[in-house]
């Protein structure tokens, strides 16, 4: 009962942090000193740092207080609704009815982690070509939902877990408000954190690292965005410029055209999928 209040308590501060920040527009600071050849390599390394802090920052908090806390909580619903089925092994192996700190900690390294980290990277690409204003984080929530559901999770059809807990409309309702929901606190807090947090300097340098230790707790991550950082460093307009072009009149219509294609191709599974879990 803990672990569920717990849960409860952290949904609901996602909930508000997504409502208070909704359209909030993410703000890329500029970069002084850049065209100067001392200085643009050590500009370029700030400018990456930059970036690796909000995104580190958004997907940390939305595998808390979404993926994390939302997810189990609809476990738990679902669970509770199928009361026949509780003591059955589910798909990952876990016993239903039980939450558990070793479950909730299992489910968040191998679930609610993974996803939030992915969705969070993936948001940051396509950011710009998103719907403006208000409907850019939920925009994106249905993206994820329709394009990444029904392949990997939550809403893979021949999950076994549809046939066990229940009914299958009430779990395709809360996934996909979960959904909804990760993709507007992402771009709440990703907006946010845009206009608040400064590039790194020799005076700021303590509390602008601050947004660096997840990667430190997760070093295989820590590792890839190291490797990655040496990259930005050597090559310091490399980042800049695959940016700009994708925020670009250009780069916005092919990229509104690449999610439009995908919506497309992945709308007849996502359907299927939809009909498969709600009549079970």
């Amino acid at each position: 009962m803990f672990l569920v209040i717990v849960c409860g308590a952290l949904l609901i501060t996602g909930v508000v942090l997504a409502i208070l920040w909704n359209g909030e527009r993410l703000t890329v600071p500029h970069l002084p000193g850049a065209d100067a050849p001392t200085r643009r390599h050590r500009a370029g390394l700030r400018y990456y740092v930059w970036w690796v802090s909000v995104f580190l920052v958004a997907a940390t908090a939305s595998s808390i207080l979404v993926t994390g806390a939302g997810g189990r909580l609809v476990m738990r619903l679902l669970a509770v609704t199928s009361p026949q089925a509780r003591g059955r092994l589910t798909e990952a192996g876990e016993l239903v009815g039980f939450i558990t700190l070793e479950g909730t900690l299992g489910y968040l390294l191998f679930g609610a982690i993974p996803f939030a980290f992915a969705s969070a990277l993936l948001y940051l690409l396509v950011e710009p070509w998103l719907p403006p204003g208000r409907l850019r984080g939920p925009g994106f929530g249905v993206l994820l939902l329709v394009t990444v559901s029904p392949f990997i999770d939550p809403l893979r059809s021949d999950n076994i877990d549809f046939d066990i807990v229940g009914p299958g409309w009430l779990a395709v309702l809360l996934f996909a408000g979960l959904a909804v929901l990760q993709g507007a606190f992402l771009a709440a807090v990703a907006g946010r954190l845009s206009r608040s947090l400064p590039l790194m300097s020799r005076r700021n340098w303590p509390a602008t690292t601050v947004p660096l230790l997840p990667a430190v707790v997760l070093w295989p991550l820590g590792v890839l965005l190291a490797l990655a950082g040496l990259v930005a460093l050597a090559f310091p307009r490399l980042l800049p410029a695959l940016l700009a072009a994708r925020a670009s009149r250009m780069g916005v219509l092919i990229g509104r055209i690449l999610l439009a294609v995908a919506l497309l191709a992945a709308l007849p599974a996502f359907i299927a999928s939809l009909v498969s879990i709600w009549a079970r």
